[in-house]
């Protein structure tokens, strides 16, 4: 049988090697593996960058470009295949892998490639990695049958799939210990579960039952990313329903802050979205890998910044106090409420409450998550008057 590190040899022959930015993101996985990883995500962000000029332009896809993503689809589609048979399963980030779905459907290989007009502009990912790898098979807390797990996510030192339980017949998660991974951050995983295991809130996951022979725990499953959930909607949510998430996400961070637990990874990744009828949904924290707590070994050790959205005003990650979350809650208000990455992107008072949190003068910002609640709360929508009218 093929082995893993022979598939992953064939493919790094035929890459050219990422620029450091996106070596970057997959400085924890074997030097082939993250040097194809890199190359694939930065080649992907170029093709959908250039695919975001052509929207303003016509919305006509050049044939060239059409033809080379259409095979580095088919490249990422086979590499993944050949893994699966050497026992390694390659994940791709959700809302890539729907990107990519949705690319195929529309893309010519002569001619040029008419962009569907229902396709907005793409956020492309250039500070978190969207592709990862697991033992194929992993064994859930509650040991399904493998070919029930499906492979949803990836976090801070785990993998997470989702299956549906026999007896109740609804989803549940299962986060898997990345295989190889080191003593120390195998201690922090099991200290994640033992943390989210004693939370009870409903904008915090909850998780369910660790074990420790197969090192994953169960927990509670939610439906997307906060991230891949505003990108789908963005074109259609309204202000009142923007609103309503910040605050849901706000109040599930400041519920940590009076347990005297910092997140320290907040992200649109890291927040999580569930469905209800009628279109109403709940967003959740998650992924508590990096979280920082005063009785915690692990609080005055780590000096190497972390997380996907790095305050820059923080020097030393084991200084990681509260007003580096609200910095990153500033940054996660901003794309709630403009559906645009780039910080700049609010307006009007919300664009207040965001320079106020991410302001470069720590002292200026706001002292405590309770008093950014407060300043969200009473923000009403921007007056909208129609071009040659004034108010009365």
């Amino acid at each position: 049988m093929v082995t893993p590190d022979e598939v992953i040899a064939r493919y790094a022959s035929e890459f050219d090697t990422a620029s450091p930015e996106y070596e970057s993101l997959y400085e924890g996985y074997p030097s082939q593996l993250g040097g194809v990883f890199a190359t694939l995500q930065e080649q992907l962000n170029e093709h959908f960058k250039f695919m975001n000029s052509k929207m303003r332009m016509g919305r006509h896809f050049n044939a060239e470009d059409s033809r080379q993503l259409l095979q580095l689809i088919k490249s990422i589609n086979e590499m993944r295949r050949d893994l699966k048979r050497a026992r390694v399963q390659m994940a791709l980030r959700e809302d890539y892998a729907k990107l990519l779905d949705t690319c195929r459907a529309f893309l010519l290989s002569s001619g040029g490639s008419p962009i569907p007009d229902d396709m907005s502009e793409i956020d492309t990912e250039r500070f978190e990695p969207i592709f990862g790898t697991t033992e194929w098979a992993p064994k859930s807390a509650v040991a399904p049958a493998p070919q029930q797990l499906v492979l949803v996510g990836e976090g801070s030192f785990g993998f997470v799939h989702r299956y549906v339980d026999d007896t109740y017949g609804i989803r549940v998660a299962v986060k898997s210990a990345k295989p190889g991974i080191a003593d120390r951050d195998l201690v922090r995983f099991r200290k994640e579960f033992e943390v989210m295991k004693e939370l009870d809130f409903p904008y915090i996951v909850r998780a369910y039952a660790y074990d420790a022979t197969r090192e994953s725990f169960t927990m509670e499953f939610c439906d997307e990313t906060l991230g891949n959930y505003i990108q789908r909607v963005n074109q259609t949510l309204s202000w009142s329903s923007r609103k309503r998430i910040a605050l849901q996400f706000l109040y599930g961070l400041n519920y940590l802050h009076t347990k005297s637990i910092l997140h320290r990874d907040i992200s649109r990744n890291n927040v999580l979205v569930q469905h209800f009828d009628r279109g109403a949904v709940l967003v959740k924290l998650s992924d508590f890998g990096l979280h920082k707590h005063p009785d915690s070994e692990f609080t005055a050790v780590t000096t190497e910044l972390k997380g996907s959205i790095i305050d820059p005003a923080l020097d030393s990650f084991k200084d990681f106090a509260v007003t580096n979350d609200i910095y990153a809650a500033g940054v996660l208000v901003s794309y709630i409420f403009s559906g645009r990455i780039a910080l700049g992107s609010a307006v009007g008072a919300v664009s207040g409450v965001v320079q106020r949190s991410t302001d470069s003068n720590v002292a200026a910002r706001y002292e405590t998550v309770a008093e950014l609640i407060r300043a969200v709360e009473v923000l009403e929508p921007e007056l909208r008057i129609p071009s040659g009218e004034s108010p009365a």
